[in-house]
């Protein structure tokens, strides 16, 4: 067992015990920050490390109940191949999220944007694809190196497989360029899988099929819907697919069609599960339920996607550079010994340098920041004093060591005397970020 919540707070031991109850079902059905807040914990720490949280999910056993959700619905449901595609995602993207967050406050979902991977020479040289981020394959294709290696699948299997770039494609600017220009909700909550008699010609460019070429391109587990919840990638994925959704909504629904207009009932254009009152199965909702606009106002929002300009390169991120070239954008940069054709004259390559064509390593590629070190010594909480008085860096020493290294002694710091002891006797329960942003920014928000 591990323990993730903080101590309660002084006068007020109910919000965030020690040793928290297992995870309550009835959090992932809030759609209020309000709702969540008193399920989470009351941690100020706003950054953190992803892959830390989805570990600690997959090792509480969580993870693998979240992703059977997923699995049950692989075939004959509401959740793919239809108009309840988007909507069934968003509710199942939030109640990861919200289970990260009951980790981690501080944690909300990074989002891959795979445009910015589609522009390279061979895409699987991406630093997305290496320890880094998220880890390389051996030549059987088991994801061995990097912080989800030794994640074993629900079939039982040791390790994730992915087979990248035998088949499918990554998402392009074109592609998102397509569906922002639909004006009909029938081409963006698609039917995808029409009978003969359906009046509505098929988009080819709906959202559900060129989302389904980025699970053929990273193949292996995300190839069929039943195994694909297994890859973590799987949740930046969708977190993407559902951005570029909430793009289209906000740029061509005012608000009451966001959460009103929904494709025709028709049985030869999909299946009664994708129907608008149909039961968004396995939750007590309906299909249409996901286009409230309770979501982004009260649960997320987007930062928005990393851009750049010939006057400023500046992608934001040193795993991203600026191609200035045509309209200038920014392009995920080269793991070492990558290919890098194309690129000679552009800062491409990750600790390295493209030459002759493929990118030269100045030094060896280093692991994903540790999350539990720290250069000075400080609290990240305004309750850590109040804390440790009560014995809790003894009893509760994995959230104590983390976050409240200054009180529990395990560094010492004499110049700085802030407790934060007024903030921590405050109303404030939650300091929660939830803003989700680009992976590849992740480590430096």
């Amino acid at each position: 067992m591990f323990v993730s919540g903080a101590p309660g707070l002084p006068n007020n031991p109910s919000f965030s015990p020690a040793v928290p109850p297992r995870f309550a079902p009835s959090a992932q059905a809030c759609m209020n920050i309000p709702c969540i807040c008193p399920y989470m914990g009351v941690s100020l720490l706003l950054a953190s490390v992803w892959n830390y949280a989805v570990l600690q999910l997959k090792r509480s056993g969580e993870y693998d109940r979240i992703s059977v959700m997923h699995r049950q619905v692989g075939s004959s449901s509401g959740a793919h191949s239809g108009p309840g595609f988007l909507p069934w995602h968003r509710e199942y993207m939030k109640r990861i999220e919200i289970a990260l967050r009951m980790i981690d406050p501080g944690i909300s979902l990074p989002y891959w944007d795979s445009v910015m991977d589609s522009y390279l020479p061979d895409p699987r040289d991406s630093i997305m694809f290496s320890e880094l981020f998220m880890g390389e394959t051996d030549q059987a294709g088991q994801l061995v190196y990097g912080p989800f290696a030794g994640f074993r699948t629900l079939e039982g299997r040791p390790h994730i497989v992915r087979r990248l770039a035998t088949e499918g494609k990554l998402l392009t600017e074109a592609n998102i360029n397509n569906l922002l220009s639909q004006t009909e909700t029938q081409n963006v909550l698609a039917y995808t899988a029409p009978q003969n008699g359906c009046p509505f010609r098929p988009n080819f460019g709906a959202l559900e099929y060129t989302h389904s070429s980025v699970h053929l391109w990273i193949g292996g587990d995300m190839k069929p819907p039943s195994t694909s919840a297994n890859d973590p990638i799987f949740f930046l994925h969708h977190c993407f697919v559902d951005f570029i959704w909430e793009m289209w909504r906000q740029t061509r629904q005012n608000r009451y069609s966001r959460e009103t207009a929904y494709p025709p009932d028709i049985g030869a254009c999909a299946n009664s599960q994708h129907f608008s009152y149909a039961q968004m199965r396995p939750w007590d909702k309906q299909n249409q339920d996901g286009l409230s606009n309770e979501y982004t106002d009260n649960l997320y929002r987007y930062a928005p996607r990393a851009t750049c300009s010939v006057q400023n390169t500046n992608c934001g991120s040193p795993y991203l550079f600026c191609d200035t070239r045509g309209s200038p954008h920014c392009v995920s940069k080269i793991k070492p010994n990558g290919l890098c054709r194309g690129f000679e004259d552009f800062d491409a390559c990750w600790q390295g340098t493209c030459v002759a064509s493929w990118c030269r390593p100045g030094q060896p590629i280093r692991g994903r920041p540790n999350a539990f070190t720290s250069t000075n010594c400080y609290n990240d909480d305004p309750c850590c004093e109040a804390w440790a008085r009560d014995g809790e860096c003894a009893v509760n020493p994995i959230y104590m060591n983390r976050y409240c290294r200054r009180s529990c002694r395990l560094c010492n710091n004499p110049t700085d005397g802030r407790t934060g002891e007024s903030m921590c006797r405050s109303n404030l329960i939650c300091g929660c970020n939830f803003t989700r942003i680009p992976i590849l920014l992740s480590l430096y928000r």
